[in-house]
């Protein structure tokens, strides 16, 4: 009987989750076999990967355009693998671009789909949902309001919590953590996150960093230390930061948790800060005619996560034009002086914190995963 699962994730927040699913999946029942698109954390959960996420993640739209003959030779050679192992179940993590097209070749080949992590239909507009109802057999979301929407549509969908909940938690003491980044006890410092993209690095990593400098330059005794991307080597981040910035990778977790303030890229990021209870503010800056397209689609006010499941802007964001050093700076300045500012913000980062469920989702996910393989197995 074949037991295979074809599961797609094209970006690292993607391969993240997909990673512990599929660990989960795994642990339940060590002979399905797991192919498909990926990183690292999936690879290292036993999948075989086809094609490694470090090539298929593209960030604006010029750039998506140049990749086109590249990403259907992707979509090909998957269709070949498929057509030959002929899996029971697809799994398609976000990445809606390429996963809602090649929903269609699964669905015209008869294999159910289930879709995991659910594409921004609430900041895109509703009336993709029916698109989606039409290509996807069951969705698992990570938000509870999203569960709503899809369910006012007649569509089958589960939530049990965001799977961030079980792995984000630093590795280190708070003292460990000072003593390996070369800090005093009580040093001040702001942890900057600019992405996971080297498209994203060259456009926010600088304005952070110039943004530092400006209130170190009015007097603000306080240090930074980058968040390196695993995927980035460390002299492209040297090109841009110098020698007194701090550059530290695959700590993001201590780097956030015992920083004062978090200057992070817009995505799964700014969840992460508020899962750790830890301050931070939004930002993002892409090219001109990326920022157009996207202004005319998006539906909501906000784009940080953290601010969209809070239902209102708890975190400042500083998006496109406003994404400068002076507004940036001021902020800065405003918050570390401002106490009763910094406490409202803990507070509501807290509740952020209860709006993403209970511990465990990952788990559950993967129990839904083998019903569904229950069904097609009979």
């Amino acid at each position: 009987m074949n037991r295979s699962i074809l599961i797609i994730a094209g970006e690292a927040s993607g391969d993240n989750v997909g990673g512990l699913l599929c660990e989960e999946v795994k642990r339940l029942r060590s002979d399905i076999r797991l192919f498909g698109l990926g990183g690292d954390r999936m690879k290292n959960a036993g999948v075989e990967i086809l094609y490694h996420i470090d090539r298929l993640s593209f960030l604006g739209f010029w750039e998506i355009v140049r990749h086109i003959p590249f990403m259907r030779s992707v979509e090909s050679n998957l269709l070949l693998e498929m057509d030959k192992e002929k899996p029971v179940l697809a799994i398609l993590i976000d990445y809606p671009g390429f996963n809602l097209r090649f929903a269609r070749k699964l669905k015209s080949r008869g294999i159910p789909v289930l879709y995991y992590v659910s594409p921004q239909v609430w900041a895109w507009g509703r009336n993709r949902i029916q698109k989606i109802k039409s290509l996807v057999d069951k969705m698992i979301v990570v938000f509870e309001f999203e569960k709503e929407l899809y369910s006012r549509e007649g569509m089958e969908v589960e939530w049990f919590g965001h799977p961030l909940l079980d792995i984000i938690k630093p590795g280190l003491s708070g003292a460990d953590f000072h003593n390996k980044a070369g800090l005093e006890n009580d040093q001040r410092y702001i942890g900057l996150f600019p992405g996971s993209r080297l498209q994203e690095v060259e456009r926010i990593l600088p304005i952070m960093r110039d943004s530092v400098r400006t209130v170190r330059s009015k007097g603000m005794d306080v240090m930074s230390i980058v968040g390196g991307a695993p995927g980035i080597e460390d002299s492209f981040y040297r090109k841009i930061i110098g020698d007194d910035f701090t550059l530290m990778k695959n700590m993001t977790y201590d780097i956030m948790a015992n920083a004062d303030l978090n200057l992070v890229a817009s995505g799964t990021a700014t969840l992460e800060c508020a899962i750790l209870g830890k301050p931070l503010f939004v930002l993002y800056k892409t090219s001109p005619l990326t920022y157009y397209i996207a202004k005319n689609l998006v539906k909501i006010p906000d784009i940080g996560l953290v601010n969209v499941v809070a239902g209102k802007r708890i975190v400042p964001e500083f998006i496109q034009s406003d994404c400068n050093t002076e507004n940036i700076a001021g902020k800065i300045s405003d918050y570390f002086s401002n106490e009763s500012y910094r406490g409202k913000m803990a507070g509501d980062l807290e509740n952020v914190r209860s709006k993403l469920g209970q511990k465990g989702a990952s788990r559950k996910a993967a129990e839904s995963v083998l019903k569904m393989l229950s069904g097609a197995w009979n």
